[in-house]
C-alpha cells in the first residue's frame, strides 16, 4: 500500500469493552481478553486484508474504568497516525461520554472520520451476537462518513451528543 493509499487505510484503536471480552463463568460476567481478538476477526470474517488497517491496542478495560488519560491517549494515537479514518472499539457503558470527551480534545476542523463502536455481547464465544454486525457497521461508516465523530451501533450512526443512545 503506497502512502497515497493511507486515505483509505483505517486505524483501529482498541480499548476493550464487552466487544473484546469473554464470559467468565466463575465471575458470572464478561471480562476483557488480555489482548484483542478483533484483528483476527476482521481479516477472517470481514475479509479486510491486514494492509488495509493499522492496529493500536491502547488498553483492555471495562468502559467504566476508562480514564481521561486513556482518552488523551486515543487523541494522541489519532494525531500520530497517518490514517484519516479511525475506529475506536469501546465498552457501551461510557461510549458516548468518551466520544464527547474526545471531541473536546481534537481541533474543530480535525478532518478525521472517527467511529466508536462496541457490543452488548462478546465478539467471540457468543453466537449470534451483535459484535460482528457493529464492527462491520463501523468499518462502513469509517469509510463513508464525512469528517467527524460518530457512534456505530445496531445499524445506526449516532452523534456523540445524541440523547437516544444505545439502551
Amino acid at each position: 500500500m503506497s502512502s497515497n493509499d493511507n486515505e483509505h487505510k483505517i486505524q483501529i484503536i482498541i480499548t476493550g469493552g464487552t466487544i473484546d471480552s469473554y464470559y467468565d463463568i466463575d465471575a458470572c460476567t464478561a471480562l476483557c481478553h488480555q489482548h484483542t481478538v478483533i484483528p483476527e476477526f476482521i481479516t477472517k470474517f470481514g475479509q479486510v486484508p491486514p494492509n488495509e488497517f493499522e492496529l493500536c491496542e491502547l488498553c483492555m478495560k471495562d468502559s467504566r474504568d476508562i480514564t481521561l488519560q486513556d482518552i488523551n491517549e486515543m487523541s494522541a494515537a489519532i494525531n500520530l497516525s497517518n490514517c484519516n479514518r479511525h475506529i475506536i472499539t469501546h465498552g457501551t457503558f461510557t461510549l458516548f461520554d468518551s466520544a464527547r470527551r474526545l471531541q473536546t480534545l481534537l481541533p474543530k476542523e480535525h478532518g478525521q472520520s472517527i467511529v466508536f463502536t462496541g457490543a452488548m455481547w462478546p465478539l467471540v464465544g457468543f453466537s449470534p451476537n451483535d459484535a460482528g454486525f457493529n464492527l462491520g457497521s463501523a468499518l462502513m461508516a469509517a469509510r463513508l462518513a464525512a469528517p467527524g465523530i460518530y457512534i456505530a451501533f445496531n445499524g445506526k450512526l449516532y452523534q456523540p451528543d445524541d440523547l437516544e443512545g444505545l439502551h
